[in-house]
């Protein structure tokens, strides 16, 4: 992904759809899986972990 200069009401709006599509997911997920709301938290703990162990480009 390239570096975009991105004004504060962009970064907020990118901020709220990508919450908005990660809760959706969890919320899918439960209703496939009939899931506990700790295994959604570890899944995307996981995701996290994910993320931070990568290197920042």
């Amino acid at each position: 992904m390239s570096k975009n200069s991105l004004n504060e009401e962009e970064l907020r709006e990118i901020c709220e759809d990508a919450f908005v599509n990660i809760k959706e997911a969890c919320i899918t997920l439960q209703e496939k899986t009939k899931c506990s709301n700790k295994v959604v938290v570890d899944m995307l703990n996981n995701v996290i972990d994910f993320y931070t162990s990568k290197k920042l480009k």
